[in-house]
């Protein structure tokens, strides 16, 4: 039995080097990024989503019925940072800047507002400010809402109009009106990903024509190419799932007493005693990485014994390897010689060699 470099090689290689930490696993478990998002579930988002990016960008503003004891006295809606910034630059009175945002974002009128007691203007700027924070909430979909059939309706429709409108007003079924000031970012945003989005179909249309055309030359040397393009294509696809799979996470409703780790756990003294409490208790999660412990010491024992029974069958000494490099010339007469059944022969060892010590008996060789 002889051990080659390459199984010696081999046994020293640790399968463990890959593997994440502890922490980094359980982070990510955590996230929701080690288990796929089911398909219903990104379904039912694909299509919240895109009812409501359709609305705030077709109209300006998601506008809502503002009901107070169950009877409506108005319109209401979030304000953007686009038209806060630009009534920052005007108003620099606190009060003047809240009545002006509240004129803004709902139907009524200035003196109707006036009119209001504190507690009736601050739950009013309550309501404002989380129709805001939910108007805001979809900002990160409208990447895969650029993907959508009703997006690109949109964006051949009516195009840049969208985004450039100054102090549109728009007329309600009883006949109040909402201004919008400026548009809002989701609609730059989404006109830039539109605008990007037809610039990238249109390289792809080229990019495709230049592997049909040089595919006959290339063969299939050109076929790397063309899969990265069949994957862009499918990216690029209208109403592909792709786009909405990297945006959307699920998390997995846990049960907090199951006996497994929680790294949400740690962000609270609670949550770190009770973390502390399962590790001196040896729930589940110690019992599983005792057991992973056990499993990769086992392994590392039998790559050490295995090493140290090939270790005294290797050959003493330096092993020398003979390099014969080619020219293209020889390479191809000795490839029409193993095709006529001619055997090259093999080069002979040094240590195997009849050494000559008489140059009279070296001559007769050669006659």
């Amino acid at each position: 039995m002889t051990a080659t470099k390459g199984q010696l090689r081999e046994l020293s290689k640790s399968p463990t080097r890959s593997l994440p930490s502890g922490i980094d696993l359980m982070q990510r478990i955590n996230e929701g990024l080690v288990q796929k998002v089911p398909s219903t579930y990104l379904q039912t988002i694909r299509t919240q989503v895109t009812e409501n990016c359709d609305e705030l960008i077709e109209l300006g503003a998601r506008i809502r019925p503002l009901v107070v004891d169950g009877q409506r006295i108005g319109w209401v809606r979030g304000v953007y940072n686009t038209e806060r910034r630009r009534l920052s630059r005007w108003m620099h009175e606190p009060n003047d800047f809240i009545l002006s945002v509240l004129t803004l974002a709902t139907s009524l009128k200035k003196q109707e507002i006036e009119q209001f007691t504190a507690l009736e203007i601050r739950n009013l700027i309550e309501l404002v400010q989380k129709m805001t924070e939910y108007d805001i909430s979809l900002y990160p979909y409208l990447t895969a809402f650029s993907s959508t059939m009703t997006s690109e309706n949109l964006w051949h429709g009516r195009g840049t109009q969208l985004t450039s409108f100054e102090n549109k007003v728009i007329e309600m079924p009883d006949g109040e009106t909402m201004k919008i000031l400026a548009p809002s970012e989701h609609a730059r945003l989404w006109a830039t990903l539109c605008v990007y989005r037809e610039q990238a179909k249109t390289r792809m249309d080229a990019n495709w024509n230049a592997v049909l055309q040089v595919r006959p030359l290339a063969g299939k040397s050109v076929d790397p190419l063309a899969n990265e393009l069949k994957a862009l294509s499918r990216q690029l696809a209208t109403d592909s799932i792709e786009p909405w799979e990297g945006v959307v996470k699920f998390k997995a409703n846990t049960n907090p007493d199951d006996g497994w780790a929680h790294v949400e756990n740690i962000d609270t003294p609670e949550g770190m005693l009770k973390e502390l409490q399962g590790m001196m208790s040896g729930d589940k999660h110690e019992r599983l990485m005792a057991e992973f412990e056990r499993q990769q010491i086992e392994a590392a024992e039998k790559r050490k014994r295995d090493l140290e029974a090939i270790i005294p069958h290797r050959e003493l000494g330096i092993n020398a390897e003979t390099m014969w490099v080619e020219s293209d010339n020889e390479a191809h007469q000795r490839e029409l010689d193993l095709k006529r059944g001619r055997i090259t022969p093999q080069p002979m060892k040094r240590e195997k060699t009849e050494t000559t010590f008489d140059p009279a008996e070296k001559m007769k060789r050669y006659q």
